[in-house]
């Protein structure tokens, strides 16, 4: 867990699992306790979950550093979401002819690297119509004009101004539909 955003975050996909009676995050320790019935859900289940929103389970052995290396040099490169710069921003966001997405994330944050995934979805659903960009906050200032409080936030811009806000873990299909696309198949 690297900021307080991760606990709501981790909260709220924990509890959506039939049979999890409660859940309560320790930014401090770093820890989640979860409270459930055993004969309603599987604690692989909930290991699931935390993992699916791109944490880890401090028991569990992940692949190291080395396996990871060959995984990415031997697999297929996905496009890239364009970063911004505060300098690009006002040309690129607010003087832009059609929508724009703007993801504010930070490198270090896992919930903003699976969110990263759906936002690269989001860009080819909506191609040609809008154009969807990334700002590191650790490397910019605008997040701070915008008041960005958690990330991964996604600010929706049309005609140059702020339409739509989407913050912690948002849903790719609400913001597919902000920028004018037809969503068809869940995101």
């Amino acid at each position: 867990m690297d900021c307080p955003t991760c606990i709501p975050v981790l909260e709220r996909e924990v509890k959506r699992i039939e049979g999890v009676d409660a859940v309560q995050g320790n930014y401090m320790k770093k820890s989640l306790k979860v409270t459930y019935d055993p004969n309603r859900v599987q604690l692989a289940e909930i290991e699931a979950a935390i993992e699916r929103v791109g944490y880890r389970i401090a028991y569990k052995k992940y692949p190291g550093v080395i396996s990871r290396l060959r995984g990415l040099l031997g697999g297929e490169k996905a496009d890239e979401i364009v970063s911004l710069t505060d300098t690009d921003f006002p040309g690129k966001v607010l003087h832009a002819s059609k929508p724009v997405a703007v993801l504010f994330s930070s490198q270090t944050c896992p919930t903003c690297r699976f969110f990263k995934r759906q936002f690269k979805e989001i860009a080819e659903k909506v191609e040609g119509k809008a154009d969807l960009y990334e700002m590191d906050i650790a490397s910019t200032e605008t997040w701070r004009k915008y008041n960005i409080l958690s990330i991964p936030t996604v600010l929706i811009f049309k005609n140059g101004q702020l339409s739509e806000r989407f913050e912690a873990l948002p849903k790719g299909e609400d913001i597919a539909l902000a920028l004018g696309a037809k969503v068809l198949n869940r995101i």
